[in-house]
């Protein structure tokens, strides 16, 4: 072997060692560190109007437990269910059968209230009662304000913020997070993150406590979207599509679903989301599946089976493209997008992903850098990709948190939270 004393080289050395932990630094700055495992539990976020207390409540207390009444209110089986959806009838009974509560629910002061101010004030006495006396559950308690542009905007997220959690201990405090709307400017969100550093210190809160979602509802917050994101971290739990407000920024011909620029968009967010350890949110389906008072009994059975496949189709073509949820606005959808995110994460799969993480392990044990496992090519990318795919199910209750514990893929801090 030749020659491998490096003491000439010691100073040169040292000075790129600095380099590189500055860079290390700031690749670390880039990510949301220590997101709490609880945020990955996105798969529905179950939006609720401030203004109609009892909707909300209903809305976080009752999450989907009204899905199979429904179904049953227009004789829809789940044996026709089943063949409409292409889906196994027990898994449509474990569904409906699971924890009724909505994986999160944003109690909303902005698009779904009028702007009217008893409207406004009303919505701000709801949204902090609903916070403080709701039985939430396990379900994320997020708050969405108005928007930038209209005046009321910082005395809804004051209001709401410090009433919520007033005379009450910081390991009490009720609100998981805001969802910001409307969001275009990265100035915009640096001053959102701190008003909510200042709640924070007025209520004794740890800081960056309140979380942060923010809406992608423009092309220019599409063209601004690094900037955006770096402005919320380490705030930052998550981006949310809003496909209106995008249809209508950029003049598309339709709200289409499946509209390829809207897909282009989801592209980005689902890159960027990814990129910084988030989950990206996908927009609500408009069409509820509610009756219409102009058909029969008949018709409506039809329709609102349909309407079901709408959302379900819709939650499933999101996720194929990387997203980690959707919005909903009715307790069918809630129904229906847990279901298509259930159905992402089968059970055969998880096995699979846990004999690679296993079969891996072993292989690195054995002083190999890559192997082969079932015909395919396995190194640390493939690794990563299956523990990041773990994490999630264990999130979700689909993998148990011992099994990821003892695999490494959570912490034992991450165990003792799951309970």
């Amino acid at each position: 072997m030749g020659n491998t004393d490096l003491s000439p080289y010691k100073e040169m050395l040292e000075s790129f060692q600095e380099k590189r932990q500055l860079l290390l630094a700031e690749s670390d700055r880039q990510h949301a560190p220590g997101l709490p495992l609880k945020f990955l539990r996105q798969q529905a976020h179950f939006t609720t109007p401030a203004s109609n207390y009892d909707m909300a409540l209903k809305a976080v207390e009752k999450g989907s437990a009204a899905a199979a009444k429904i179904l049953d209110k227009f004789s829809i089986s789940l044996a026709e269910l089943s063949e409409t959806l292409e889906v196994p009838v027990s898994t449509l009974e474990a569904e409906l059968e699971t924890e009724p509560h909505s994986p999160f629910v944003m109690i909303d002061s902005e698009d779904a209230q009028a702007l009217r101010e008893d409207v406004i004030l009303r919505g701000r006495e709801n949204a902090i009662k609903v916070f403080r006396e709701g039985n939430w559950g396990p379900t994320l308690r997020f708050y969405r304000p108005s928007g930038l542009q209209l005046d009321f905007c910082l005395d809804d997220l004051v209001t709401v913020l410090t009433q919520a959690g007033r005379d009450l201990p910081p390991d009490q405090y009720p609100v998981d997070g805001v969802v910001w709307p409307k969001a275009e400017q990265p100035e915009e969100i640096a001053f959102v993150c701190e008003v909510l550093e200042g709640i924070e210190e007025k209520l004794g809160l740890e800081k960056n406590r309140i979380k942060l979602e923010f809406l992608v509802e423009s092309g220019w917050a599409v063209a601004q979207l690094p900037l955006l994101a770096k402005a919320a971290m380490p705030r930052l739990a998550g981006i949310i599509f809003g496909i209106a407000d995008y249809s209508a920024d950029i003049g598309l011909p339709t709200i289409h679903n499946n509209h390829p620029v809207c897909d282009w968009a989801r592209a980005a967010i689902v890159n960027m989301a990814g990129t910084i350890g988030v989950p990206a949110i996908d927009n609500m389906t408009v069409d509820y599946p509610v009756a219409d008072s102009r058909l029969s009994d008949g018709e409506n059975h039809l329709f609102i089976k349909k309407r079901i496949k709408h959302v379900f189709d819709d939650a499933r073509h999101g996720e194929q493209l990387g997203m980690d949820g959707k919005w909903v606005g009715h307790p069918l959808q809630l129904f229906a997008v847990r279901l298509a995110y259930r159905l992402a994460l089968p059970e055969e799969e998880i096995r699979a992903e846990t004999d690679k993480i296993l079969s891996y392990t072993q292989a690195v044990a054995n002083e190999q850098g890559a192997t082969i496992i079932e015909g395919i090519m396995s190194d640390r990318a493939t690794d990563r990709h299956a523990r990041n795919k773990l994490r999630k199910a264990i999130a979700l209750g689909l993998l148990d948190g011992k099994k990821g514990a003892e695999l490494g893929l959570i912490t034992e801090q991450e165990l003792k939270e799951l309970g």
